[in-house]
């Protein structure tokens, strides 16, 4: 387990033992480029075909999957309501099982066919090679659409401030989101043209329903697997660049401190716990070499204020491109963080916070060297 992690649940999930499994299994090219020399244009190109090849195979999937279901519901209907259901549930759950199975491959392909393109195997020498962390098991939740395991790092908490209920709440509605959509498109069928279109029962659109919500997951699943394999490309080349300029070593005690308040508020206002942000968080405590036993709260808001006021002016800039990273790195700026960035950049508000909505957009739209351009973290200027 990466140093600093401390989970709140040990084990991993089958699903994500599963995901592991088969992200390991596939061939590995022997690839010798890095990602920061494809243009983004290049690079936008390429993962909006492993996208698209993605929908297509998940859109089939889901059409020939649930076709059976809709016509033995169809077949049987005239028949005692216990053959009726016995029928519909049991081929319901064999479809369910082999689409499920078909669609975690697909996703995982992708998801896979995307780190090749970034290219992470040029970072075997680091050290996040193994836990809940490592890009195989970040990789793994973001295909099978998992939850990240709920955890402290260095003492941060990053659901504090979140209602554990609204998140369950949102998770039902999420999971209920197919059988929401083909009731609802049902109903205004039945409403609008009755129970057939030109002979076929309207049963049938199940079918497009599916294809349509297979081929949204896996885009998204794309897209959120590009934006994390971008986090970790950027927290390497961030930290490589840290290590290259020597910047450490020209830190006070106290400005070294306050690179993991940057980040740790960072973390505990976005309310969620984005692995960009964890790799990020403990790419700097290695660097810093800093004591887990820490007794310094990371993720309090007016101890980092306090640094800010307390540092050289040229760490202070140091601090504020860190936090600007940091709050930029899952691709959104929360409420939270719109309401508290004033009170960090202060009189530089206007310097920073035009650059910390470009690096959002940025990472969003998968725009990985503008993006770097954005990242640069130095005691020269802000």
């Amino acid at each position: 387990m990466q140093p600093g992690i401390e989970l709140k649940a040990k084990k991993k999930s089958p699903l994500e033992k599963f995901g592991v499994y088969y992200l390991d299994r596939f061939d590995k090219k022997d690839l010798t480029h890095h990602v920061f020399d494809i243009p983004d244009v290049v690079l936008e190109q390429k993962i909006r075909r492993i996208s698209i090849k993605g929908i297509v195979l998940s859109a089939i999937t889901g059409l020939v999957l649930v076709w059976p279901t809709v016509y033995i519901d169809l077949l049987k209907q005239n028949e005692p309501w216990y053959i009726h259901y016995a029928w519909t549930g049991g081929v319901t759950l064999i479809s369910i099982v082999i689409e499920l199975y078909l669609l975690f491959l697909i996703a995982l392909k992708a998801v896979h066919e995307v780190s090749e393109l970034i290219n992470l195997h040029v970072h075997k020498k680091d050290f996040l090679q193994s836990g809940p962390f490592s890009i195989t098991n970040i990789l793994a939740r973001t295909a099978l659409e998992l939850p990240d395991p709920e955890m402290e790092v260095l003492g941060i908490d990053p659901f504090e401030r979140i209602s554990k209920k609204n998140l369950l709440i949102l998770g039902l509605l999420y999971k209920l989101k197919i059988t929401i959509t083909n009731f609802a498109a049902r109903f205004l069928l039945l409403k609008t043209v009755g129970k057939t279109i030109a002979g076929i029962s309207i049963n049938y659109v199940a079918l497009p329903v599916e294809c349509f919500w297979n081929g949204v997951v896996l885009n998204r699943v794309v897209k959120e697997a590009r934006l994390r394999l971008f986090g970790f490309a950027l927290s390497n080349h961030i930290a490589d660049n840290v290590l290259h300029d020597h910047l450490i070593e020209r830190l006070s005690p106290l400005a070294k401190q306050g690179c993991l308040c940057a980040i740790g508020n960072a973390v505990v206002m976005a309310q969620n716990f984005h692995p960009n942000m964890v790799i990020l968080l403990l790419r700097f405590q290695h660097l810093l070499h800093t004591d887990n036993n820490s007794t310094v709260k990371y993720d309090d808001w007016n101890v980092f204020l306090d640094i800010l006021k307390r540092v050289s002016k040229e760490e202070r800039n140091l601090l504020l491109d860190l936090f600007t990273v940091a709050v930029a790195f899952d691709g959104k700026i929360s409420q939270v963080e719109a309401k508290n960035i004033k009170d960090a950049y202060g009189a530089d508000y206007e310097l920073y916070r035009p650059r910390l909505l470009q690096l959002t957009a940025h990472m969003r739209a998968g725009r990985l060297n503008a993006a770097a351009q954005l990242c640069g973290i130095d005691l020269l200027a802000g």
